[in-house]
């Protein structure tokens, strides 16, 4: 996704004086799109404010942004050309900052799925439940003391994440029976 929407996102959470950032928010959006039934859009606002009262979510400039946000996401889930990515900053922000977004998008994530109904990880596919079991243990990341490794296993941890996500959407959306294996 572009870092343009990143800005925009952020920003507007910043001004929702949201809890959340812009990669914490899109992992939200991720799990509630690969969890049980139809996507709730209200339910995303609600879980996303942590407030009953989501009226300032739903202001005309935040649910253009938040619209946009789902529309890019959905578009890329469902690409034949897996064209889905995570929501995070650029390559050239601070390795830093970028792992801190990779860990909250991991937490937004798990937290998005449990709100959309996934109580039991059993329901999944051996290859869904397997990331998200490690998708726990992402939550928590930090920099190691190698910066030359720092970056290249940023880089695979975020194509983990990413292709991970296509794969319990793909087997959500796609009817396939618990227990099946979705790589070969």
């Amino acid at each position: 996704m572009e870092s343009a929407l990143y800005e925009r996102l952020d920003g507007t959470l910043a001004g929702l004086r949201s809890d959340i950032g812009a990669a914490e928010c899109h992992g939200m959006l991720c799990g509630m799109l690969c969890g049980p039934g139809r996507f709730n859009r209200d339910l995303w606002l609600h879980h996303m404010s942590g407030q009953d009262d989501i009226e300032a979510y739903q202001s005309e400039a935040a649910t253009v942004v938040f619209a946009d946000l789902e529309s890019q996401t959905v578009k890329g889930m469902e690409s034949e050309t897996f064209e889905f990515s995570l929501l995070l900053p650029d390559d050239d922000s601070d390795l830093a900052l970028r792992v801190e977004a990779l860990s909250a998008w991991c937490r937004g994530f798990l937290s998005g799925l449990g709100a959309s109904g996934l109580s039991d990880l059993g329901s999944l596919g051996v290859d869904a439940r397997e990331f998200v079991t490690d998708l726990e243990r992402f939550r928590a990341l930090t920099l190691g003391g190698d910066d030359s490794g720092d970056e290249q296993a940023f880089v695979e941890l975020t194509e983990f994440a990413r292709m991970g996500a296509l794969i319990v959407y793909a087997e959500r959306n796609n009817g396939q029976e618990p227990g099946e294996s979705t790589l070969h």
